[in-house]
């Protein structure tokens, strides 16, 4: 159980907290549940105050802070994205000596998308107050997630399906929730979700984009490989995006291809290449067998020299995808 949770059970909680993270629909979903707790239930009450990135100032944030609550418990207040805890910042030094002073009667609740844990702000924030952070959960935190709220519509998903939802909205669990409504919806009435229902109702992201022109690269199909790649273009997506969505996948299959060698652990391999998903690594690695190690160092070297070309204006940038495309269709040369 995360702090936040054990003091709002307990009800006993700390004069400062710091909720930080990538994934903004956990960030969301604490900031709500811990500003419940505290007893905001209209944001307009004069005991609540909310500072941004432009409004705040330590100078105000001290003001506010030492304000006696009116007819109130507590005073709290909401600090979103000031930016004060990472690099050097006016008046740190000063905010980092009131926290032990912040009165009984004040609550301050911090909420960044970056933090860097050796900044003093955050060492004196986790000292006297509570700090969580708020990151993506593993695929197995995420399908439970997903399988307790098809339980509660009295839904499946077959685990196909769950493989193509999983691939297409992973990277955020926001995006995983508005997918899974839209799905949901569309599938209510059969009660069970398929692979070809994801592939009809769910965004078709960068993600599975790039692995299908992948997949196609690896077949050395060059009709597939390019109504991929047009059908990434017609869905806007520039031309630096799919190069280094390429360029990173190419380097995956290479990682794939040396840990092969080493006899690498299933762990080892999702935390090398970032890919946590079973059967998408799988997948992978099916992909990074058509491929010989040199040959898979020679795109990675092409990719590089491309990449400063079209960088430093000798190159466009769609030339530059396409010729590291038409050179991943030559002829392989497998070890």
């Amino acid at each position: 159980m995360r702090s936040i949770d054990s003091e709002i059970a307990s009800g006993s909680f700390k004069r400062i907290y710091l909720l930080f993270g990538k994934e903004h629909y956990l960030l969301v979903y604490a900031r709500t549940k811990l500003l419940k707790a505290l007893g905001v239930t209209d944001e307009t009450d004069m005991n609540f105050s909310r500072l941004d990135e432009k409004s705040f100032s330590v100078t105000s944030l001290i003001a506010d802070s030492d304000t006696l609550p009116f007819f109130a418990e507590r005073r709290v207040i909401l600090v979103s994205n000031s930016g004060f805890f990472k690099g050097n910042k006016k008046d740190k030094d000063t905010l980092v000596k009131y926290i032990p002073d912040i009165p009984d009667t004040t609550v301050i609740v911090f909420i960044e998308d970056e933090v860097d844990k050796r900044d003093r702000l955050y060492k004196a924030v986790s000292k006297t107050g509570t700090a969580e952070e708020y990151s993506l959960p593993k695929e197995n935190e995420l399908k439970a997630w997903i399988v307790m709220r098809l339980k509660g519509y009295e839904m499946q998903m077959k685990s196909d399906a769950w493989n193509e939802f999983y691939l297409r909205t992973g990277s955020s669990m926001d995006l995983m929730n508005e997918e899974f409504e839209k799905l949901s919806a569309y599938c209510f009435e059969k009660k069970i979700i398929e692979k070809s229902d994801v592939e009809t109702i769910c965004v078709n992201a960068s993600e599975t984009k790039v692995f299908a022109l992948t997949d196609a690269i690896a077949s050395r199909n060059a009709t597939r490989v390019f109504e991929a790649y047009q059908d990434m273009l017609r869905q806007n997506e520039p031309a630096p995006a799919i190069f280094a969505l390429i360029e990173r996948q190419l380097m995956q299959l290479y990682q794939l291809k040396q840990m092969d060698r080493d006899h690498a652990s299933a762990d080892t391999r999702k935390r090398v290449t970032g890919v946590r998903n079973d059967w998408a690594l799988g997948k992978l690695s099916g992909f990074a067998k058509k491929f010989s190690s040199a040959e898979l160092a020679h795109l990675l070297e092409c990719a590089e020299e491309y990449e400063e070309a079209y960088k430093r204006s000798r190159l466009k940038d769609t030339v530059a995808v396409e010729m590291l495309i038409m050179e991943a269709l030559k002829k392989p040369h497998l070890e």
